[in-house]
C-alpha cells in the first residue's frame, strides 16, 4: 500500500504557469465598488470572484482578488489553496498579484508551492490521490490586494467527457463582484436543475459557442440550526447534467460494472462455498455475504477512474481489501456463479430517497450495494457491513430509500422499501435502600435486536471492554452522581436470532439526597436512555425540517424497587402520528414501580408543517422523563391510587359474571335422580362440617383473588401492550383476557357448590370434584404460561408445584369421602325437583 501511495506522489507534478487563456469569454468588473462593512469577517472580503469552464477544452479558469482591510486580514487571506487531481488534472497558474499603492507587486515567478496530499478521506480507508497546491505568501500588508488566477485542466476519463456538474450560488463572506459561466458547444444537449431560487442563467453566442453566464450570489450567514436532515440542502444551485435519462447512467454503470469469468483463486472459493451449502441456496448466499463483509477489509484506492470503476474481483479476492463497489461486483460475480440473481446497485447514503429529485447522473451516488432475487424475494446486501448475523428472512433493509440497480432493464429508481426492522430493549432495575447511608443497587440489561444487534455488535468488536465499561459508568455517573461498577459487563451474542444482551451492573453511594431544609431524602429516577434519541427544538417557527433517528424502536423500563410503597398519579401519555409514536405509562404494584417507555419511528425526518405539533409533543414526552421519589424515613406515605381502572376487562368480567350465573342455574335443575323419586336425605354432619368451613370461604378467596388481576388496572394493560420483550402482545393480552374469565367461571362454581352443598343436591359430588378437577389445571397452566411470558418467579422456585398441591390434597380428601362413605352417600341425594315439594 504504501509502495503504491509513494509512485503517486512521485507522480504529482510540479505547478505550472502560463498566461491567461485565450478562450475567455470578455468580463469587466467595477472594481470601485464596496460591501457592507458590517458583512466582513476575517479582516478581508473577495472583491472578485471569477470561474469560467470551457467544457470542451475540459478546462475551469478561477480568478480572484482579495482586498485585505485589517491586521486580521493579513492573518487569514495571505495564503493561496488549491485542490486537483494530478491523475488526470493539470494545474497551471496565470497570475499572483499583489497591488500596493497603485503598484503590482508579481509574485508567480518565485512562488514556492508546496504539494500536500490531501487525504481526509484516511479515516475512512479511502485514498483518492488528491493533492493541494499550497503557497505562503511574503510581505502582505493591511490595504494590499491579493490578485491570482489558475486554472485546472482535464477531467475524470470514467464519464468519457459528458458533460455532469453542480454549480452553486452561495458565499458566508462580501463577493463584490460574481461572475460564473460555462462554455459548451451549440449541439450539446444540456439540461439545467435550479434548487432554491437560483437563478436561470443568461444565454448568448460567443465564438460558436453557447455561453451560460449567473452574476448573483447568494451571502448567507452561518446556518446554526442543528437537527438537520442529511439529505436537506438549502443552498442556491444548479444542476447540470447530458444524461437523458436514469436508463442512460445505468446503461454507463454496466460499461464499467463488467465481471470477466472467475480466476483460478476465485473460483477455488465459490467452490468451497458450494461444497459448504450443498446445494442450500440460501446458506451459500449467506456465507458468500459473510466472506466479503468479514474477510474483504474495507480499503478503496480511489484514484482517476477507479473512482467509479471497481477493481476485478480476482484481484479484490488476492489482495483481501476493497471499497463499496469492488466488494458489490465481488459479491455479485460469487453469487451468479450459483445462479443466483445479483445485481449491483448505487445508492447515496446521504441524500437517500431525495435523488430521485435530481437529474439523471452518475455523480448522484455515494456507494454501491447488491440488490438479489431469490425465492420470490427481493435482499438488499450491503457488503462494507461487518458482523451482520442472523438469518436471511431477518435481514433490515439498509435506510436509502432509491437504488439505481445496475442491469439492462433499468429505467428508473427502484424504491427500497423497509419491511423489516430492530429494535432495543433496555431495563434499568433500581433498589433503593431503606436507609440513606446504604448503597443502592442499579441492573441495566439491554437487547439489540437485528441491524440494531449489528451495530452493537461491530461496536464492541471496534472498543476494549475496559473502555466500555468506563464509558458506561462515565454515564450513570452525570445522572446519579457517585457510581461504581458492581460486577463487569457481560454480554451474550445469538448469532443465529441475532440478538445481542449487555449485561450492566452498579453500585449508587449516597442514593438518597437529603435537603437540607426539610430533612426529606430524595432519589430522581431519569429516562436518559429515551431522553438521548429525541431531537430537541423548541421554535415552532422553524423553517426547516428536524432529523429524526430512523429506523428506530426504543421498549425501555425504568423498574424501582424501593423500601415502602408510594403514591403514584402519572397518566399514561399516548402519542401517534404519521412520524413516530409514542407510548407512557407507570404502573405501580406494592413495592414494585415500573415506569414504561416506548418510542418508534416511521421517518427519517418531521416535515416543517408539522413542527408546531412537534415541539408540543416534545414538551410531553419531556415532563415524563425523569420521576421523583421523596420521602422522610420516620414516616410512611400513604398510598393513594391514582390508576384508572381498565373498564372493557371490568365489563367482560361482568358480563361473564350473568352468563355463568345463568349456566349455574341451568346446571342447578340438572338431577341425578328420577325426577318422581324423593329419597330420605341425612343431615349434614360429621366431617362434612370441615367441608361446610371450605365451601364458604371459598366464594370469598375466588372474589380477592379476582379483584386483585393485574387485567383491571388500565396501566398495566397499556404497558403490556407497549412491551417489545413479550413477543406477539395479541396472544399476551387474550391471554390475560381467558385468564380473567376463568376466574369468573371458578367464582361462579364456587357460589353453585355451597348452594348445591347446603342442599344435599344429588349433583353436589360430580361437580366437586370436576371444580377440583379444573382448579387444579387451571392453576399449573395460568402459572406456567404467566411465568414464561413475564418471568413472575425467582430461578429454582417450585411455584408451579406449590400452588396445585391444595386443589389436589382436597380432592384426594373429599372425593373418595363422598363416593365411598355412608354419610355422603345418604346425605347428597336431593334431585331438583324433590326439593321444590311442599
Amino acid at each position: 500500500m504504501l509502495l503504491v501511495i509513494a509512485a503517486f506522489a512521485a507522480h504529482a507534478q510540479k505547478v505550472n504557469t502560463s498566461p491567461t487563456p485565450a478562450w475567455l469569454v470578455p468580463y469587466t468588473p467595477d472594481l470601485t465598488k464596496k460591501p457592507n462593512a458590517k458583512n466582513i469577517s476575517d479582516g478581508y472580503f473577495l472583491l472578485l470572484l471569477e470561474e469560467q469552464r470551457q467544457v470542451e477544452l475540459k478546462s475551469n479558469y478561477q480568478h480572484f482578488i482579495r482586498q485585505i482591510i485589517s491586521e486580521a486580514g493579513i492573518q487569514n487571506g495571505s495564503e493561496i489553496s488549491v485542490d486537483y487531481d494530478p491523475q488526470y488534472e493539470k494545474l497551471t497558474f496565470h497570475k499572483i498579484v499583489i497591488h500596493r499603492d497603485g503598484k503590482e507587486i508579481n509574485r508567480l515567478p518565485n512562488a514556492a508551492f508546496k504539494l500536500l496530499q490531501k487525504e481526509q478521506d484516511l479515516s475512512r480507508f479511502i485514498y483518492s490521490g488528491t493533492y493541494t497546491a499550497y503557497l505562503i505568501l511574503e510581505d502582505v500588508r493591511k490595504g494590499d490586494q491579493i490578485e491570482y488566477a489558475y486554472s485546472i485542466t482535464g477531467d475524470n476519463p470514467i464519464f468519457n467527457g459528458k458533460l455532469d456538474s453542480r454549480l452553486y450560488f452561495v458565499a458566508y463572506e462580501p463577493i463584490v463582484n460574481y461572475y460564473k459561466n460555462l462554455i459548451v458547444r451549440p449541439d450539446r444537449p444540456v439540461r439545467f436543475k435550479l434548487y432554491n431560487s437560483a437563478t436561470v442563467p443568461i444565454q448568448k453566442m460567443w465564438n460558436g459557442l453557447t455561453v451560460y453566464e449567473w452574476n448573483n450570489v447568494d451571502i448567507r450567514e452561518a446556518d446554526n440550526n442543528s437537527y438537520v436532515p442529511s439529505w436537506y440542502n438549502p443552498f442556491t444551485r444548479v444542476q447540470v447534467s447530458e444524461y437523458s435519462s436514469w436508463k442512460e447512467v445505468a446503461d454507463w454503470a454496466r460499461k464499467i460494472n463488467v465481471t470477466p469469468a472467475p480466476g483460478l483463486a476465485l473460483s477455488r472459493k465459490i467452490a468451497a462455498l458450494k461444497k459448504a451449502a450443498n446445494g442450500d441456496k440460501n446458506k451459500y448466499l449467506l456465507q458468500a455475504l459473510r466472506f466479503v463483509q468479514d474477510d474483504i477489509r474495507y480499503m478503496g484506492i480511489e484514484m482517476g477512474e477507479y473512482s467509479h470503476r471497481p477493481n476485478v474481483p480476482e484481484r479484490v479476492l488476492t489482495q483481501r481489501f476493497g471499497d463499496c463497489k469492488d466488494k458489490a461486483l465481488l459479491l455479485c460475480t460469487m453469487l451468479r456463479a450459483n445462479d443466483i440473481a445479483a445485481s449491483m446497485a448505487y445508492v447515496n447514503t446521504d441524500l437517500k430517497g431525495t435523488v430521485n429529485d435530481m437529474l439523471p447522473s452518475p455523480n448522484a451516488f455515494n456507494h454501491a450495494i447488491v440488490q438479489v432475487l431469490l425465492n420470490n424475494k427481493t435482499y438488499w446486501l450491503d457488503g462494507t457491513m461487518s458482523y451482520q448475523r442472523g438469518n436471511l428472512t431477518d435481514f433490515c433493509e439498509p435506510d436509502y430509500q432509491r437504488a439505481l440497480v445496475i442491469t439492462d432493464t433499468t429505467t428508473q429508481l427502484t424504491p427500497i422499501i423497509p419491511a423489516t426492522r430492530g429494535s432495543i430493549v433496555v431495563r434499568e432495575t433500581f433498589t433503593l435502600p431503606d436507609d440513606e447511608n446504604k448503597d443502592g443497587r442499579l441492573e441495566v440489561t439491554t437487547a439489540y435486536h437485528r441491524d440494531e444487534a449489528d451495530a452493537q455488535r461491530a461496536e464492541l468488536a471496534g472498543t476494549s471492554m475496559k473502555d466500555k465499561e468506563k464509558s458506561y459508568l462515565s454515564y450513570y455517573k452525570k445522572l446519579y452522581g457517585d457510581v461504581a461498577i458492581k460486577d463487569s459487563i457481560t454480554t451474550q451474542d445469538s448469532a443465529a436470532g441475532n440478538i445481542i444482551r449487555v449485561g450492566e451492573s452498579y453500585l449508587i453511594h449516597h442514593l438518597w439526597k437529603r435537603d437540607s431544609i426539610n430533612g426529606k431524602l430524595q432519589f430522581t429516577a431519569n429516562a436518559q436512555s429515551f431522553y438521548d434519541v429525541l431531537s430537541y427544538i423548541s421554535d415552532e417557527q422553524r423553517k426547516i425540517p428536524v432529523t429524526l433517528r430512523y429506523p428506530y424502536d426504543l421498549d425501555y423500563q425504568i423498574i424501582l424497587r424501593t423500601p415502602i410503597e408510594w403514591s403514584l398519579d402519572q397518566s399514561p401519555l399516548h402519542i401517534q402520528n404519521d412520524y413516530y409514536t409514542f407510548d407512557y405509562s407507570a404502573e405501580k404494584k406494592g413495592n414494585l414501580l415500573t415506569l414504561s417507555y416506548h418510542y418508534k419511528t416511521f421517518s427519517d425526518h418531521v416535515p416543517v408543517k408539522f413542527i408546531p405539533q412537534y415541539v408540543k409533543d416534545l414538551k410531553k414526552m419531556n415532563e415524563i422523563t425523569s420521576l421523583d421519589l421523596t420521602w422522610k424515613p420516620d414516616t410512611m406515605p400513604v398510598y393513594r391510587p391514582a390508576i384508572p381502572g381498565n373498564w372493557l376487562a371490568i365489563t367482560l368480567a361482568l358480563m361473564f359474571a350473568g352468563v355463568f350465573a345463568y349456566l349455574a342455574t341451568v346446571y342447578y335443575k340438572h338431577s341425578v335422580w328420577p325426577p318422581k323419586e324423593s329419597p330420605q336425605s341425612v343431615p349434614i354432619g360429621g366431617g362434612l362440617a370441615l367441608l361446610a368451613i371450605g365451601l364458604v370461604f371459598a366464594p370469598m378467596g375466588e372474589l380477592m383473588a379476582l379483584c386483585k388481576m393485574d387485567i383491571f388496572n388500565y396501566n398495566f394493560w397499556v404497558t403490556v401492550s407497549a412491551r417489545k420483550d413479550l413477543g406477539n402482545i395479541t396472544l399476551v393480552q387474550l391471554f390475560l383476557v381467558i385468564e380473567m374469565i376463568v376466574n369468573v367461571f371458578l367464582l361462579a362454581y364456587s357460589v353453585l357448590l355451597a348452594v348445591l352443598f347446603f342442599n344435599r343436591r344429588d349433583t353436589f359430588p360430580f361437580a366437586l370434584a370436576t371444580y377440583y378437577f379444573i382448579s387444579t389445571i387451571f392453576i399449573y397452566g395460568d402459572n406456567t404460561i404467566s411465568n414464561h411470558l413475564f418471568n413472575t418467579h425467582e430461578p429454582g422456585s417450585v411455584f408451579s408445584l406449590n400452588s396445585i398441591f391444595w386443589p389436589l390434597l382436597r380432592m384426594a380428601i373429599w372425593v373418595p369421602y363422598l363416593l365411598t362413605s355412608e354419610r355422603g352417600k345418604t346425605t347428597f341425594v336431593m334431585p331438583y325437583q324433590t326439593e321444590r315439594k311442599p
